[in-house]
């Protein structure tokens, strides 16, 4: 401001009396500083707005509580589904371990129930390598079902549902089978199973010893009757 009114006080000067080669030199250079310092001024005042070095008093009127509330929740959000994933993740590797050393009692448990060349998917299967233990797990699976319902017999357990999830879930590329195999498996295959078990026990309770009394008759008959009406909606 200083060298503006100098300026000022100058140029006024200008209006009175003509100036010297000095006078008008000087009254240039003035100038020329001022301006420089005015240009040099705004230019630092551009900066602290870019990088301010302090930090902006906050408006009392803003709820810093509910920020500070907001902030810890999402906190406990991320940590929730953190550990969900965790823990999710640490099952399927527990069950997936438990599948593939427990194959030869499966095989076991379930001969008569599974097509002839499960097996051999159990083979094949120790012989790739897998990045995991889940990963193995799933191929296995994906194979398990593909043949258990190629048969129909097997297929005509399930219910309309059933049948489309099932047609749906062959129809998929290998990635999306194993993607999705995991709970074909567990709400599909493994109840269907069961089902088959527990009819095929009923006929041979019905087949079985002809030295049956006629009570013990008349209990494998509705055992046989009650399997098909529940598992098989047969109507009586």
């Amino acid at each position: 401001m200083f060298q503006f009114m100098k300026i000022m006080t100058a140029m006024g000067m200008l209006c009175r009396a003509p100036l010297t080669d000095d006078e008008a030199a000087k009254l240039k250079s003035d100038h020329d500083a001022a301006l420089k310092k005015m240009q040099d001024d705004h230019k630092a005042e551009l900066e602290k707005l870019k990088n301010p070095k302090k930090k902006v008093t906050p408006d009392p009127d803003e709820d810093d509580e509910n920020d500070d509330e907001d902030d810890l929740s999402d906190k406990a959000r991320k940590e929730r589904e953190d550990k969900e994933k965790k823990a999710g993740f640490e099952k399927s590797l527990e069950s997936a371990l438990n599948f593939n050393i427990g194959s030869k009692n499966f095989l076991k448990d379930n001969e008569g129930l599974l097509p002839k060349n499960i097996e051999s998917i159990f083979s094949a299967a120790d012989k790739e390598k897998y990045d995991s233990a889940i990963e193995k797990a799933n191929a296995i699976k994906v194979g398990i079902v593909s043949e258990y319902f190629a048969v129909q017999a097997n297929h005509d357990f399930l219910t309309g549902a059933q049948k489309i999830e099932v047609d749906n879930f062959l129809k998929l590329t290998k990635n999306g089978k194993q993607e999705k195999v995991e709970s074909v498996y567990s709400m599909i295959f493994e109840p269907t199973l069961e089902t088959q078990r527990k009819v095929l026990k009923a006929k041979e309770l019905n087949t079985g010893d002809k030295n049956q009394t006629s009570a013990e008759k008349a209990l494998a008959d509705r055992m046989m009757k009650a399997s098909k009406k529940h598992y098989l909606g047969d109507k009586e």
